[in-house]
């Protein structure tokens, strides 16, 4: 059976931490598009920066943005999930929160240029286009409060909190998956097994969705979080980006062969 689709997420997998993209990617991509194989970026990125690097990447296949929150083609034509949102919402939200816990958590848009670069490692335009929040409100702070502010949230069941690389997330009740039936209806028809690829819980989802998932490591190991879930997901070789090359080369030469 060959491969219908790969979606992927890209902070920490198909990018590296400083956002870079590596050439083994790009090469790789060339490879899949000529393959007919299309790439579906899931990530928890604005729409404004997924139109961005679908250009960077030579894609045509729209993308999900946000954690799911909608899609975006390579145009900036959007098209929002009806369980997102409006970020206006979403920072009162986190205001009752962080007075209701006593958590120390901020808002992205608490944070100065110079905080945000540090976390980020973004400059200049790139920082306006991750602060272009249309249906999600990243918070800093620290992991340990997760489930003290989860519980909080609990009065709220349209909002949840997703714990990414930098960033927990507050956002509507919807994941990477959300977005996968609509971005399959916008490609061309194509029997095969869908391959998920991610590095951390907020890619739970969407590797759990996937008859191949794909774990892409750090440089301190695979989250122990995917691991502990989801028993049958590949490692990739190597960390970010060349682990997930040479993670989707293996499957793809191999589902080849088989047919």
């Amino acid at each position: 059976m060959k491969v219908r689709a790969i979606f992927t997420d890209l902070d920490g997998t198909l990018l590296e931490p400083d956002g870079s993209l590596r050439i083994e990617v790009m090469t790789e991509i060339q490879r899949l598009t000529a393959a007919g194989i299309p790439v579906c970026l899931v990530t928890s990125k604005t729409a404004i920066e997924v139109v961005g690097l679908l250009a960077r990447l030579h894609l045509e296949t729209p993308a999900g943005f946000e954690n799911g929150a909608g899609i975006v083609d390579n145009r900036g034509s959007v098209v929002f999930d009806p369980a997102a949102i409006p970020v206006e919402e979403l920072r009162l939200a986190a205001t009752r929160l962080r007075a209701r816990c006593g958590a120390p958590l901020r808002t992205l848009d608490e944070l100065d240029d110079s905080e945000l670069t540090a976390l980020t490692g973004l400059r200049g335009t790139a920082l306006s286009a991750a602060r272009d929040r249309r249906a999600t409100m990243p918070l800093v702070v620290e992991a340990e409060w997760d489930c003290t502010l989860r519980a909080a949230l609990a009065t709220r069941p349209r909002m949840k909190l997703v714990r990414g690389n930098r960033f927990l997330h507050l956002q509507g009740d919807h994941d990477k998956t959300s977005v996968m039936s609509l971005l399959l209806s916008s490609l061309p028809h194509r029997e095969g097994v869908i391959v998920s690829c991610g590095d951390s819980p907020n890619d739970l989802e969407l590797l759990a969705e996937a008859q191949i998932a794909v774990i892409v490591p750090s440089a301190a190991g695979p989250s122990k979080e995917l691991v502990s879930k989801i028993h049958d997901a590949r490692i990739a070789p190597l960390p970010h980006g060349r682990g997930w090359a040479l993670a989707v080369r293996e499957i793809v030469e191999r589902t080849s062969s088989c047919n």
